[in-house]
């Protein structure tokens, strides 16, 4: 049994105590829908109907990691050819340690605190399954995790710490951090003890988050927004 430990024991647990936990995360998602659907469309603005689809695939994410959790292990010292027999090679997949999962809430510019009409459609993202998208991988790979979510739409990000409480995962798996990117990521960026960093955002942000990591030799993942081009035809009408 994992005792919690804070997470610590957590690199221990099976492919099989993994999978059980990433599948009873997402069995709760499902049971939980409709109230986090309209905690996601209070807190970000997004139609309720767009907000139940994103529960939906929340848990399917979960569930997709929880297949890959049990089929890391099938991986595992997978011999590699050599041209000498008097050597042996073998491939041995181990977790990073803790990673600080980073995610926005607008997908167009998450420096932006307000935006007009066309903006806002841009914008409107799925804050939970941004998440999800960091968070059940990781855990898929022994990994614990901290989450900080955008300070402008955290509660189903908190919702998903409940949820992980009520199925049992151990306490210091997953942690969720709020707090404003400056203070609060960049804490992470830069603490020692976090060895990798995943993030999702502006490139303007992700560029402040590189030097930290880098003086660590720390790995980062990064995924950034404002590289997308627009074309726009003569027959569009601006008002529409």
């Amino acid at each position: 049994a994992l005792t919690g430990n804070r997470g610590s024991d957590w690199v221990l647990a099976s492919r099989a105590v993994r999978a059980k936990y990433l599948r009873a995360i997402a069995a709760k998602i499902t049971e939980r829908k409709s109230e986090l659907a309209k905690l996601e469309a209070i807190d970000c603005g997004k139609p309720l109907d767009e907000a139940a689809w994103d529960m939906d695939n929340v848990a399917g994410c979960f569930e997709y990691c929880a297949d890959l959790a049990e089929g890391l292990g099938a991986k595992q010292k997978a011999p590699v050819s050599l041209p000498m027999e008097s050597f042996k090679s073998y491939i041995l997949k181990e977790p990073i340690g803790v990673v600080a999962l980073i995610t926005p809430w607008q997908c167009k510019n998450d420096e932006v605190l307000g935006c007009d009409l066309m903006n806002l459609m841009q914008c409107r993202n799925y804050p939970i399954l941004m998440a999800t998208w960091k968070v059940a991988p990781a855990l898929a790979a022994c990994c614990t995790a901290i989450l900080k979510p955008s300070e402008l739409a955290s509660v189903t990000c908190l919702e998903l710490a409940e949820v992980c409480r009520e199925v049992g995962l151990p306490p210091g798996v997953l942690n969720i951090l709020t707090g404003l990117g400056h203070e609060a990521g960049a804490y992470l960026a830069s603490h020692p003890q976090v060895d990798k960093i995943a993030f999702t955002g502006s490139s303007a942000t992700g560029s402040k988050i590189m030097p930290p990591a880098a003086q660590l030799v720390k790995p980062v993942s990064l995924e950034l927004g404002g590289k997308s081009p627009i074309v726009l035809f003569e027959d569009i009408d601006p008002d529409k």
